[in-house]
């Protein structure tokens, strides 16, 4: 006896003369078929893979209609499919593929009657898993539909196609979340530089404004405040940071608020930026340099800052 055919009775549990060899090939090589379509499938999406799913049992079992629905237990994840083409499901599965509450787990055969075909086989398969659910139903006008054989390819088919769907949900789920993270990167990158942006006029205003009264120091201070301002910065005191004041310079006239409005009223800003940046309102900022003007005896800003660069409050 021929090692295929007896493989082939095994598998499908028919008598020795219920299987030619020709036949027993042909189920051997549509198994093989069956096994490689999840290699077939990858990055696939689920309807694609339905489609393919309706191909191959369509052409493989010779068949007069077929109905495929998988949803993953989830309404809104329902993929369907059916052949012949056409706008409506076809008339013998119709009333079968509207419902479950008729079906049973594992493949349950039934005759219905078809106005188009007449008498016809009609056989469901419940797919019912922990990550997936759906249904298969497949007819003929043939009397033996289905056979042992057919079973067999129907169920392995079906699981296949189970999993290649569950697989590509997965992978799509993956890169939705992928695509999310990027997305949120990506506006966090873009709210980031627009602070930059905003961030760096003031910035270079700031440091225009120190060069500006640094010249103006130059231009309006007598021979003798430059050479005490020059001989003053080139000692060795810290590198001056902008809003970093040097308060503790005794023998002053000044009070302790007084010389930070002054330190930083030397740097360059103006007084609403000082009393943005010390917290105080623009009038008290305006007192305080009424007030330090008078005590250390100074009319403009220039001379205020040559003053502060005398005594290293910046």
């Amino acid at each position: 006896m021929n090692m295929e055919t007896t493989l082939a009775d095994n598998l499908y549990g028919r008598d020795e003369g219920d299987v030619s060899a020709s036949e027993s090939r042909r189920w051997m090589r549509d198994l093989g078929a069956l096994l490689a379509l999840p290699a077939m499938w990858v990055d696939q999406d689920p309807i694609e893979i339905v489609t393919g799913l309706l191909s191959v049992l369509f052409g493989m079992l010779q068949l007069d209609g077929v109905y495929v629905r998988f949803d993953e237990h989830q309404p809104a994840l329902l993929v369907e499919g059916w052949r012949p083409i056409g706008p409506n499901v076809p008339a013998e599965l119709r009333d079968l593929s509207a419902t479950n509450s008729t079906l049973v787990s594992g493949v349950k055969t039934i005759a219905v009657h078809s106005s188009d075909l007449g008498a016809v086989r009609v056989a469901s398969l419940q797919i019912a898993l922990p990550w997936e659910a759906g249904i298969v139903l497949v007819s003929s006008v043939r009397t033996d539909f289905p056979t042992v054989t057919e079973t067999h390819l129907l169920r392995v088919a079906a699981g296949q196609a189970a999993i290649a769907i569950h697989t590509a949900r997965s992978l799509l789920n993956e890169r939705q979340s992928r695509t999310a993270a990027e997305v949120k990167l990506a506006r966090q990158a873009e709210i980031l530089r627009t602070l930059i942006e905003d961030v760096e006029p003031s910035l270079t205003l700031v440091a225009d404004r120190i060069r500006d009264a640094a010249a103006a120091v130059a231009e309006d201070a007598p021979p003798g405040d430059l050479e005490s301002a020059a001989a003053t910065t080139q000692s060795p005191v810290p590198v001056p940071v902008l809003g970093v004041i040097h308060v503790s310079s005794p023998g002053l006239p000044l009070t302790r608020r007084e010389t930070e409005v002054l330190g930083l009223l030397a740097q360059g800003l103006t007084n609403k930026e000082i009393a943005a940046l010390m917290w105080l309102s623009d009038r008290t900022v305006e007192r305080h340099v009424t007030s330090l003007y008078r005590k250390i005896g100074v009319r403009r800003r220039s001379e205020a800052t040559a003053f502060a660069l005398r005594h290293a409050l910046i």
